[in-house]
């Protein structure tokens, strides 16, 4: 095996954004850990960096920017956050680079949730290349990455090639996850929160997860708990090809933000449904039945497919807007004659009811036809 390294060179480079230097030491402190072999003939001497991501996707598997590009980049990057080891294992620095995405600019409602990054947060933020190329400068030479799972190598990999990017070199992703489980001999591989829970490392208050470097910084504390860490090296990571393969006979949408619930079941995206399959406007086979006040199914006609079972869900957001997600699958006989017969009582009452009524008070509820997928 040829001696790895990783080796920048650029004449202007562009200082990175440190957010710490310094860190905990871990359970290995005191211990050297010196040259590390990989298979007996050639030795590195290098330092480990914990590499953790985050991306935008598609507001909708069906707008034009995903039309064009969608064959080619399905996630956008838009932060990447990382933590130096020092030679005991304890935390020496970390940096967090947002990104400005260029292709899906508006961030989707379940990322800017999950991250907390939206247009303000990423506004003025560099480019996919300046951000890597502040990113490989920050690693310098002679270390190795690190990551948990076998997301992050696909992703990047995937923007990399995108943004022709390919003349920044870096060093190959090993994963923690793997050797973690088999070190627990753990028959599945626990997300990064679990694992914490296992080795009773407690997550800082004021470090939110799903945030790059929080995550990053999580995840060498776990590395640390392994007793020989340096078997991560042994589980390189080889990037996937990332395909999006959409179901032909089922659909869900990703969410859309509206002002209330009323704006939400008067817009296209409810009134105005597609067949999966072909892509056709369905005809709407009688209104919307509530079943609860987050939770609205009816029936779709296709001319060339058949009926499906239309399914609305309503989220309540923190800033008092109302989010939609729309799921269509086919619909049998029992979904066809309960809707009907939920239709005819509706008309039978004649009360219009109030739909933002109810939603800031929402339980979980077994309805007929719900699916897990919401």
């Amino acid at each position: 095996m040829k001696k790895k390294r990783a080796l920048f060179s650029c004449k202007n480079r562009l200082r990175p954004v440190y957010l710490s230097g310094g860190g905990r030491p871990g359970p290995l402190a005191g211990r050297k850990r010196g040259r590390i072999y990989i298979d007996g003939s050639n030795e590195l001497s290098m330092h480990y960096i914990v590499l953790d991501l985050e991306w935008n996707q598609p507001i909708s598997w069906q707008s034009p920017v995903y039309r064009k590009i969608g064959d080619k980049l399905i996630f956008e990057m838009i932060q990447i956050g990382a933590v130096k080891l020092g030679e005991d294992l304890s935390i020496t620095d970390s940096i967090s680079l947002p990104i400005a995405p260029t292709h899906y600019v508006q961030i989707h409602p379940r990322i800017r949730r999950m991250t907390g990054l939206g247009a303000e947060e990423l506004a003025g933020a560099p480019a996919f290349r300046e951000a890597l190329e502040q990113f490989a400068a920050w690693c310098g030479e002679d270390y190795t990455l690190l990551t948990w799972g076998c997301d992050d190598v696909s992703v990047l990999q995937q923007n990399i090639d995108f943004f022709e990017c390919g003349d920044i070199p870096l060093a190959p992703l090993c994963d923690i996850q793997k050797l973690f489980a088999e070190v627990h001999e753990l028959k599945d591989r626990p997300s990064l929160q679990k694992a914490m829970e296992q080795v009773n490392i407690q997550p800082d208050e004021q470090m939110a997860f799903h945030n790059a470097r929080n995550d990053a910084w999580y995840t060498a504390l776990v590395f640390q708990t392994l007793p020989e860490p340096e078997k991560a090296l042994q589980h390189a990571l080889t990037p996937k090809n990332l395909i999006h393969k959409p179901r032909k006979s089922r659909e869900r949408t990703p969410a859309e933000r509206f002002a209330s619930a009323r704006a939400a079941l008067e817009s296209d995206t409810a009134l105005k449904p597609t067949c999966p399959r072909c892509g056709r406007i369905l005809a709407l086979d009688g209104e919307y039945i509530m079943q609860s006040p987050d939770k609205y199914i009816s029936i779709g006609k296709c001319r060339n497919h058949g009926r499906l079972l239309l399914r609305l869900r309503l989220e309540k957001t923190e800033d008092g807007e109302v989010t939609l997600q729309r799921a269509a699958a086919p619909a049998t006989h029992a979904n066809i004659a309960y809707v009907h017969t939920k239709q005819y009582a509706a008309r039978q009452r004649g009360a219009v009811l109030d739909p933002d009524a109810g939603l800031d008070h929402v339980t979980r509820s077994n309805m007929p036809f719900e699916e897990r997928a919401f």
